[in-house]
């Protein structure tokens, strides 16, 4: 039986020191975080993610390291192998929220492998929690993924839930005036007091794999392989779908690392009626399937 043990171990334990050390510069205050923005629009950036980012890096590559490795601070623009195993890394994703002192964001890592997810793990220490999902045996229909969210109070499984259409809670972040999310919102049929906002998406995807969220649904835009790959894994656990807008698998096989088609978090029930509320939106932003 295929087993990613060894993996997993590892990665929970640089998801609990990373998340440590993001902490110790939390307690340091804006001198020891030096927040600021990123060249080109990538974002904000503090002292704490690239602290957590070269940690995290610096043990994957001593562990593993015939494996490539993209992680969002320290990924230079560089194609990594087709098929085989490729890590992805985001040490502090939510990173405002984590410079205000509020609850979210997470430390995240995930491997793939032939640019699907086989192992991921997000801890969320503003909550006291780290969930991860990893993929046993090999081929169909041995194949089977376990994991489960470790709390102070002891674990809690992973399982999504369906509520009927007209309870059903979306995750998602801050939407802005006449932004995409809005038009999502409208096609789905989605009143604002069932919709919540949070800035991780680790957090978001998370969400809908403990059964809190039904269905994360983000526009083409910015979101990066960094920011779903170790999520991902733990909503198939669940026993989720994760898709783009057309209803594609993410593919993390290959740069670009943003995923052009968005991407849809749900219970397998409510996967097909999503996309079908959504189809002329997909097709009005990513143009007609071709052949």
């Amino acid at each position: 039986m295929v087993s990613f043990d060894e993996e997993r171990r590892l990665a929970t334990s640089l998801a609990r020191t990373g998340a440590e050390i993001a902490r110790g510069f939390q307690r340091g205050g804006a001198r020891i975080l030096r927040l600021r923005n990123k060249p080109l629009g990538g974002g904000p950036v503090t002292a704490a993610d690239e602290t957590v980012d070269a940690h995290i890096v610096g043990a994957l590559r001593e562990a593993f390291p015939d494996d490539p490795i993209v992680a969002e601070e320290s990924w230079e623009e560089t194609p990594w192998q087709r098929g085989g195993r490729c890590w992805f890394v985001d040490p502090i994703d939510g990173t405002r929220e984590f410079a205000r002192g509020t609850p979210g964001w997470t430390v995240q890592l995930g491997l793939c492998i032939d640019g699907a997810p086989v192992l991921g793990v997000v801890a969320e220490p503003a909550h006291g929690r780290l969930s991860w999902a990893s993929l046993q045996g090999a081929g169909t229909p041995s194949q089977r993924w376990v994991g489960e969210t470790e709390t102070l109070a002891g674990p809690v499984p992973l399982h999504v839930v369906a509520r009927p259409w007209d309870e059903i809670q979306i995750i998602g972040g801050k939407v802005a005036p006449f932004s995409r999310q809005r038009e999502i919102h409208k096609a789905l049929g989605i009143s604002r007091d069932r919709i919540r906002s949070v800035g991780s998406v680790g957090v978001r995807m998370a969400s809908v794999a403990r059964g809190q969220s039904d269905c994360y649904v983000q526009a083409p835009g910015k979101t990066k392989m960094w920011d779903t790959a170790p999520p991902l894994a733990l909503v198939l656990a669940a026993g989720g779908r994760v898709s783009d807008l057309r209803g594609d698998p993410l593919d993390f096989s290959a740069p670009p690392v943003t995923h052009p088609g968005g991407v849809v978090a749900c219970a397998a029930e409510h996967h097909e009626p999503i996309l079908e509320r959504l189809a002329t939106l997909a097709e009005s932003w990513l143009g007609p399937r071709t052949a």
